[in-house]
């Protein structure tokens, strides 16, 4: 009996999305809504996945978005658009036209919750079983879309445990330190420089605001993406021979130097 080989693996894996949360469906508003969040951090969502979530739209609302033109808008934005979730019954064919996926939707949130975006909430729940001052996170500002954010803090942030895959935390204004590891499919994102005081995996953008003077520290390069002030390399695609050893990444001349952590 001939045994064929394996041709394919298929496993269950946590992935970063970005939620784009509509409460309009002028997509000049939208548009310029989200030029406005990605001008605040312009690498944030760079080749980020995003779903958009329609649940707040009314069904006359949904009849009326013209999704081949928000597909468009986010494509053109470096986003790439995994599906639609949320929508109503009448907008089930005009979706699959406009070639979008259409998602299950998720649980519903209490009506007192639909000011905080969910990254928020999931930060916020985590960082406060880590003793993390409440007062350190801000809302979101209304507007005419509400896209994932994460919070704001006053200083330094340091996150005690690791940082596991699927999530995403955001050092604004500030240095991030990780006093353990960060897990593949994570991100961790500072507008200062990033410490890691344990292997470092995922993705990491440090000066996230253009800071060119930030820097990366870690004791175990093993980041999928590695990211200071939007100049960016695949740690796959380098030609460092320091991958798994302690390294500190800087930006010279528009170009990452990984270099040895002494």
């Amino acid at each position: 009996m001939t045994v064929t080989p394996s041709v394919l693996e298929l496993k269950g894996e946590m992935l970063m999305l970005n939620v784009l949360r509509l409460q309009d469906v002028n997509v000049d508003n939208i548009e310029a809504a989200l030029q406005k969040k990605r001008d605040e951090a312009p690498m944030f969502f760079i080749q980020s996945p995003i779903v958009v979530d329609c649940s707040d739209l009314s069904a006359e609302q949904g009849n009326l978005l013209d999704l081949r033109a928000l597909r468009r808008i986010l494509v053109k934005m470096d986003f790439v658009p995994v599906g639609l979730r949320g929508i109503s019954n009448s907008m089930l064919a005009a979706s699959m036209s406009a070639g979008w996926n259409v998602l299950r939707s998720a649980t519903k949130r209490p009506a007192k919750l639909k000011k905080a975006t969910e990254t928020v909430v999931n930060n916020k729940n985590w960082l406060n079983e880590n003793n993390q001052d409440k007062e350190a996170f801000t809302q979101p500002e209304k507007d005419v879309t509400k896209i994932e954010e994460i919070a704001e803090i006053r200083a330094g942030m340091t996150i005690e445990r690791p940082v596991r895959s699927g999530q995403q935390i955001y050092a604004k204004n500030a240095d991030l330190v990780v006093l353990s590891q960060t897990s593949a499919g994570s991100e961790v994102m500072a507008d200062g420089s990033i410490h890691v005081y344990g292997p470092l995996r995922g993705r990491v953008l440090a000066g996230v605001k253009g800071d060119k003077t930030a820097r990366i520290f870690c004791r175990s390069l093993e980041a999928e993406l590695i990211v200071i002030a939007g100049c960016y390399q695949l740690l796959d695609e380098s030609n460092t021979d320091l991958k798994g050893q302690p390294a500190m990444i800087r930006l010279e001349d528009e170009k990452l130097i990984i270099e040895p952590l002494d």
